[in-house]
């Protein structure tokens, strides 16, 4: 098969075409077309780094209202609402009602702010190892995915008791945002965890304290009180989209630590290396491969019009191995890259991740306690990759701690 043939059959918004190596594609496409018009799925697909930052500092040009994941150019394309349950979240805003928004509620996860809780985060991960067994298990299932959900649990004010019922939540959420699960799924959970948010959000207004359901209560924009449903919005959309980065970040770690045992012997050998090696692995793994905009006018990406209406998909992964940014090395998985956390792994511009300080934190506690604890991590059996156009993650990945 000629490239040319082969980029023409890739489908962009098909779980498939990530389940196989997307990064030739993207590569090729750097190459030769870096804004390819995907004719199947009339958008356009963006995959240089320099121009991916340009394009999310313009929002202005490329908005975000009614576009702004990878479903949503499918919702657009097929004439359907693209923005889901529980009404308008804040991906679906632009400045200047985007930034006030943020900034009501960003004060919740600045570098600051995340450092007066990571002693209970540390003491979350290490109830959560304390119950691992000796052999194999599911990395996914025991720490990945329960973990951030337990952190963001805790923080939104949800008992302890219900975290594990939380996390059942969270995963199904962030299976239909990503389209592996389908609607019907969304309508149960959404009937289940609408009537308890509300509860505790009803809770709150009578008695708040210093949690982030009550500080959600709490916000005023422009002089206005959310009601109870854009609470509710709040909590779903941060829970989820918060649990599935940081949940792929640490899928992300084993991944790689296991296809490069030279760099997960280093990372190992000097804990120092840990928080570049978080930047690294948002980088080459790039848990969240894509975000999408929607053009507001006509506007040329190097020298080629996109027409004003025209969905816009930001290649986050494409961008992380751009040897135009990354050098000759850019395919390289290196814990000691100078420049790792220049990223796009979390964004750029207005909708950069407002969780980003938490999920590295997140995932540098995690490495923490692996090192702490063992000499090794090993992927010990067939990892089954999620099959999603939006996050890089697994279903299942065996693995085995070598304890000390």
């Amino acid at each position: 098969m000629s490239m040319i043939t082969a980029l023409s059959e890739s489908r962009f918004d098909d779980a498939s075409f990530y389940l196989g190596d997307p990064n030739a594609t993207f590569r090729q496409l750097r190459e030769t077309d870096p804004v390819h018009w995907y004719e199947q799925g009339k958008f356009w697909v963006i995959t240089k780094y320099d121009d991916i930052k340009t394009i999310s500092a313009r929002p202005e040009k490329f908005k975000s209202e009614r576009i702004a994941i990878m479903m949503d150019l499918i919702a657009h394309r097929e004439g359907r609402d693209p923005q889901g349950y529980g009404g308008r979240g804040i991906l679906f805003m632009d400045p200047p009602e985007h930034r006030a928004h943020r900034k009501a509620i960003g004060v919740r996860f600045t570098p600051a702010a995340v450092a007066k809780i990571e002693a209970r985060v540390r003491e979350v991960i290490a109830s959560i190892f304390d119950d691992l067994p000796d052999g194999e298990f599911d990395w996914i299932e025991r720490v990945a995915e329960p973990f951030p959900v337990y952190v963001f649990a805790h923080l939104l004010g949800v008992p302890e008791v219900d975290w594990p019922k939380v996390a059942g939540w969270a995963t199904t959420i962030a299976k239909v945002g990503s389209g592996v699960a389908d609607d019907g799924d969304m309508e149960t959970i959404f009937g289940e965890v609408a009537p308890y948010l509300m509860a505790l959000v009803a809770e709150r207004a009578d008695e708040p304290t210093d949690d982030l359901l009550s500080m959600l209560s709490q916000v005023h924009i422009d002089g206005e009180p959310f009601n109870e449903i854009q609470v509710m919005t709040y909590a779903l959309t941060l829970l989820a989209a918060g649990s599935e980065t940081t949940q792929s970040l640490i899928a992300g770690i084993a991944a790689c630590f296991d296809m490069h045992p030279d760099q997960a012997e280093q990372a190992f050998a000097d804990p120092e290396v840990g928080t570049n090696a978080v930047e690294e692995v948002m980088r080459w793994w790039t848990p969240v491969m894509s975000m999408a905009r929607q053009a507001a006018h006509d506007t040329e990406v190097r020298g080629v019009t996109i027409r004003e209406g025209d969905g816009v998909l930001l290649a986050y992964a494409s961008a992380n191995r751009d040897t135009d940014h990354w050098g000759p090395t850019a395919e390289r998985f290196d814990v000691h890259r100078p420049d790792a956390s220049g990223h796009l792994g979390f964004g750029v511009g207005e909708h950069f991740c407002m969780g980003a300080a938490l999920a590295r934190r997140e995932a540098r506690v995690v490495l923490d306690e692996v090192i702490k604890r063992a000499k090794g991590l090993h992927v010990t059996g067939e990892g089954v990759l999620r099959p999603s156009a939006l996050v890089h993650t697994f279903d299942r990945l065996p693995v085995t701690l070598e304890y000390r």
